[in-house]
């Protein structure tokens, strides 16, 4: 008699797609294909944030672009990834990567490297959603980030601004509201 049933995940992990073309160098100008170690559309496991900056960078696990039978963890930045998304762990040689584990050890590592499913899914949800860099007239020192494309209005510390200007760099607002069309006239 076979054994039919299906193996217990370890966790759950968040997961993404290395991006078909990365940015890089002096303005973002030079386009590759993919990353160095990972080609583009490669799937990569993602950890945790561990550093508080808000998940800019984080650690992975994937099959190398150049051997695709071994994990390899690195850090790199999470804007060079897309399709976020939330899958059950089954392999221990996966979370081993994740952890840096011994082999046997992975159990102990797995609640610390692997997310708790409603931060994972909220994540998901946070870095599937576009986000530009946004200025607010008056206030050099910090930058918002809004919806790309953005909103026409910015509650920023109980005042509304309002869409000012867009592009490919960015929103700026402004505390003067646009101005009111005149409305035609029929003669």
């Amino acid at each position: 008699m076979t054994d039919t049933t299906e193996p217990k995940p370890l966790g759950v992990c968040l997961v993404a797609n290395v991006a078909r073309e990365t940015s890089h160098g002096e303005g973002g100008l030079e386009i590759r294909e993919g990353l160095r170690h990972f080609a583009p559309g490669a799937k990569v496991w993602i950890a945790p944030p561990a550093w508080g900056d808000g998940g800019e960078n984080v650690i992975v696990a994937g099959r190398h672009r150049g051997n695709s039978r071994r994990y390899i963890r690195i850090v790199i930045q999470s804007r060079f990834l897309e399709n976020f998304r939330v899958k059950p762990v089954y392999s221990p040689a996966l979370v081993r990567a994740l952890t840096e584990a011994e082999p046997g050890e992975e159990h102990e590592f797995a609640a610390r490297f692997l997310w708790p499913q409603e931060q994972a899914e909220s994540w998901a949800r946070s870095w599937n959603t576009p986000k530009m860099a946004a200025k607010v007239d008056g206030d050099r020192h910090r930058t918002h980030l809004v919806t790309d494309p953005p909103p026409l209005e910015l509650h920023v510390d109980g005042v509304t601004h309002y869409l000012a200007h867009f592009s490919a760099r960015g929103a700026r607002y402004s505390p003067e509201p646009p101005p009111v069309e005149p409305s035609p006239t029929t003669g």
